[in-house]
């Protein structure tokens, strides 16, 4: 039986061997003073890495665990990408609101969460407190539910009291039928896992006796496949698309990806599943936010003499010899890199920074033809908490679907409402709550591309296309509008702005399936490396930090890989 950590492996896509730690350091970067110039800013590391999202925040902070020096190049004046925060200070006091995800799992202790394992393999997981919880709500056509995590059997009693005993049969099938798959795919832990040969040795001689060869026949007899959509087990389920099991599925996967369950990867949902019912799971938010993620992760290169460069916008990437030797920042400042570049730009953004030799060819040809996923629209909103019920009642997230006739990635369909003070109370001045509405990957660039950001046009299409997020909110705090003493929406440009994204997409929309991701390693320059949604299945937290996983375990050699499993082991973090 091949291994699940093989088909995984499959799932990545990656290509390409390990790279040595660098010979005798050179001068580490410095660390920016206010208004630097670019010859204090020049430097030579072992590695940099473009971009402080939590993927190339998570990759950078692997490799200064394995021993090499990195620098970070940030455009941004704060770290985190999608998943930085903001505060606003208005006359009740100052509101922190997140930009990005709001929905973590198996976070809060030592878990098979990607992001917990490389917060517990950088010794980052101390500085994150988190705030858990076990239930949320949706608001369907059917009615209203409560979705209860580490509890199967709840959830199957409220789909059954919507959608009737038809529905409660189907959640059992599907339960059936996703857990041989759920087995597979969590039978190695993703700290394992390497895109080379070598994951034999990491993730197969430690874990390959261990695995159930059941669960491996069962998915195969099937029709079920790691790599393929999510779909297929719903078909192996004789769970009905058009029946309620198969809607909610459908909403979890582009809670996930961005994509219907027909075009999410059925890894990524299994897993998932797998996550969100085990027995006692919780739900997980950080104290501070997800900013509080991203600094963590930052005090853990920081202390192995790393550096993160903020309003460092990368230029171009430099190469020698078909190779990728470093980059060249918008102010002519140069940061070499003796062993890699990585890149946690996005696809389209990447090819623009190569070298006009590569960036006119193959590169610009391959980002043309990869799909993107839709932009967001964000609500911000401080609100008068007077009379509202108390935050254990209130509760943090809320999602409303408007409705199964329209596909669930339809405009203005599904609207995520995340109220991180319910449990945050630092998030918002005393009796008040700072709230954070989205539709995530359903509004078109097209709408805003041709607008001026400071124009009364911009200005009026934002409020209007706010107007269902304001709704949706509503739905939980009837009189929100009235009680909001703070309100921004950020558009597709907001996001194009701050968080350097292709026509403010959410990511690359490969379908399972029908393509793979492109994996890590660059098939037009050595030595350039790529991690992020660009790379992995998934697009959210757990798959960029699978994705850093999976390559800076390759760029390490695998004595050191190896080294850092025994460690985790040896600490209780890792099986």
């Amino acid at each position: 039986m091949v291994s699940s950590t093989l088909i995984v492996l499959l799932v990545v896509s990656a290509r390409g061997g390990g790279a040595h730690l660098g010979a005798a350091r050179a001068r580490r970067c410095a660390a920016p003073r206010a208004a630097p110039r670019a010859s204090e800013r020049s430097c030579t590391s072992d590695v940099v890495v473009i971009g402080a999202g939590l993927g190339g925040l998570s990759c950078a902070a692997l490799l200064a665990k394995y021993g090499y020096s990195v620098t970070v190049a940030e455009a941004h004046d704060r770290p985190g990408g999608a998943a930085h925060s903001f505060s606003r200070a208005t006359r009740a006091g100052t509101f922190t609101f997140d930009s990005g995800p709001s929905l973590f799992s198996g976070c809060s202790a030592p878990s098979l969460n990607p992001m917990r394992q490389v917060l517990d393999a950088t010794g980052a997981s101390a500085d994150v407190e988190w705030r858990t919880y076990d239930e949320w709500s949706m608001y369907l056509p059917e009615g209203t539910m409560k979705v209860r995590s580490g509890d199967e059997a709840a959830l199957g009693r409220e789909l059954g009291r919507l959608g009737g005993a038809a529905a409660a049969a189907d959640w059992r099938r599907l339960l059936a039928a996703n857990r041989p798959l759920a087995e597979l795919i969590g039978a190695v832990p993703p700290i394992a896992l390497r895109a080379d040969a070598w994951a034999v040795r990491t993730a197969g001689v430690p874990y390959l006796p261990q695995t159930n060869p059941l669960a491996g026949l069962q998915t195969f007899l099937a029709g079920t496949s790691p790599s393929g959509a999510y779909s297929s087990v719903l078909r192996a389920a004789a769970v009905p698309a058009d029946g309620l099991v198969g809607r909610w599925v459908d909403f979890l996967a582009f809670a996930l990806s961005g994509l219907p369950a027909d075009g999410t990867s059925a890894a990524a949902v299994a897993f998932m599943m797998r996550e969100l019912f085990a027995p006692a799971a919780v739900m997980d938010y950080p104290v501070g936010g997800a900013q509080a993620v991203a600094d963590a992760l930052v005090g853990a290169i920081e202390r192995r003499g790393g550096r993160v460069l903020l309003r460092a916008r990368v230029a171009e990437v430099l190469a020698e010899g078909g190779a990728a030797v470093g980059v060249r920042l918008d102010d002519g400042a140069e940061l070499r890199a003796r062993v890699a570049v990585v890149s946690n730009a996005d696809v389209w953004r990447t090819a623009a920074l190569l070298p006009a030799a590569l960036r006119d060819g193959r590169a610009r040809d391959a980002a043309a033809r990869t799909p993107r996923t839709r932009s967001f629209v964000h609500l911000h909103v401080g609100l008068d908490a007077s009379g509202l019920p108390p935050p254990s009642e209130l509760g943090i997230h809320h999602i409303v679907v408007n409705s199964w006739e329209r596909q669930i990635d339809a405009e203005d369909n599904a609207l995520f409402v995340s109220i991180p003070s319910a449990l945050d109370g630092s998030a918002a001045p005393a009796g008040h709550h700072a709230v954070h509405a989205y539709m995530p990957a359903t509004e078109p660039y097209s709408r805003w591309a041709r607008l001026d950001r400071r124009s009364v046009e911009y200005a009026a299409l934002k409020e209007e296309r706010a107007r269902p997020l304001w709704d949706a909110l509503e739905r939980v705090v009837p009189d929100a509008r009235a009680r909001a003493v703070f309100s921004s929406v950020g558009s597709p440009l907001t996001h194009e702005r701050y968080l350097n994204a292709e026509a403010g997409s959410y990511g690359p929309g490969w379908r399972a399936g029908e393509a793979s991701f492109p994996g890590h390693r660059s098939a037009l320059l050595a030595n350039l490396w790529c991690v992020g949604a660009s790379t992995f299945p998934g697009i959210g937290v757990p798959a960029v930090a699978g994705s850093a996983m999976a390559c800076a375990n390759t760029i390490a050699p695998v004595e050191r890989h190896l080294a850092l499993l025994d460690e985790m082991r040896a600490a209780g973090t890792l099986r």
